[in-house]
């Protein structure tokens, strides 16, 4: 029985909607994408440019439609929740992109809305599938270096934020909550353990930035398996090296170094390992993509779960309560 591909709709036809879209059409060149925007230029545009199936005027209209069975919402997070409560108040499965919504209240909503209306969702967090992940956790299951204690990720850049990420309300959060989940999300699975805990520091540094918020800051967490994690995330300073960033892991035996976006890791401890990672995917895009769709077909859960999504968001707010708090904040 031939198997069949899902229809797809983004709704926002940004830069992160054609790269979704792109590797979705190399992976499946018969799949059927389709584009809504409020601007229906921009879909009209996106559908063209990617070879789309159609396009449509509205979000709602799209939602409508029985040619669309998964919803991929790919606009400014501001705008995710209201979006992901009417794809599932229409019936569709939905894919978001991260972070998932600017607030905890914004989240429930969706959840709420999902489990009234029995449909599927996940976030893209397409670190959930970094190669390198799966690797640095075979290492540690084999007692290489021991007893893992201390997990710590860095990942610093001069990044150029513009546009709508300079805008307090449309961002409802800094840097740690626009780009930070992800490396939140890479935490988490290192450590394979659930996070109870976590405080953050800002430097008390005084000068200029366009971020509402914050761009850069240190967060700490306790994980349920008595591992301690540390994150430095910066949007502000300055790589030599565009974003490329070492970390490592601390154990009992011995320590991994790993390239922070997934390039290799080194493991030295009982026994010696280098790993390297393929180098057309160490960002997991693909991976991520290939789960979804067949996953769909075989009727499996999409990864990660909502719950998972969830115990992240509440890590980055509770890190936020922490900077006013000063203490370790329960997750």
């Amino acid at each position: 029985m031939k198997q069949l591909l899902p229809r797809i709709c983004f709704f926002g036809c940004g830069f992160i909607a054609h790269r979704h879209a792109k590797i979705l059409k190399k992976l499946y060149p018969r799949i059927e994408l389709t584009f809504a925007s409020r601007e229906v230029s921009e879909a009209k545009q996106l559908a063209e440019k990617i070879k789309g199936s159609d396009y449509f005027s509205s979000c709602e209209e799209a939602a409508a439609s029985d040619s669309v069975d998964i919803v991929f919402i790919t606009t400014p997070h501001a705008c995710h929740a209201e979006l992901a409560v009417l794809a599932a108040g229409k019936k569709k499965d939905i894919i978001i992109e991260k972070p998932v919504t600017r607030t905890i209240k914004e989240l429930d909503s969706i959840v709420k809305a999902v489990a009234k209306n029995g449909v599927r969702c996940t976030v893209a967090e397409n670190y959930y599938y970094k190669p390198i992940i799966k690797k640095i956790r075979k290492h540690i299951e084999a007692g290489i270096i021991g007893e893992p204690l201390f997990f710590e990720v860095n990942k610093t850049n001069r990044d150029k934020v513009g546009g709508w990420r300079t805008d307090k309300e449309m961002m409802g959060g800094g840097a740690l909550l626009e780009g930070g989940v992800h490396w939140v999300n890479a935490l988490v699975s290192l450590a394979a353990s659930e996070p109870l805990e976590t405080i953050a520091v800002k430097p008390a540094v005084a000068y200029d930035t366009n971020i509402p918020f914050e761009d850069s800051l240190m967060l700490f967490v306790k994980f349920r398996n008595g591992t301690a994690g540390k994150l430095l995330h910066s949007w502000r300073i300055p790589n030599p090296l565009k974003g490329v960033a070492l970390s490592k892991i601390y154990g009992t035996e011995g320590v991994i170094t790993f390239e922070s976006n997934g390039l290799f890791c080194s493991a030295h401890g009982r026994k010696k390992r280098i790993s390297f990672v393929n180098p057309f995917d160490f960002l997991g895009f693909k991976a991520m993509h290939r789960a979804f769709v067949q996953d769909y077909i075989d009727g499996r859960p999409w990864e990660p779960s909502l719950e998972r999504i969830s115990q992240e968001m509440k890590l980055v707010h509770s890190a936020y309560k922490s900077l006013k708090s000063g203490c370790f904040e329960k997750i």
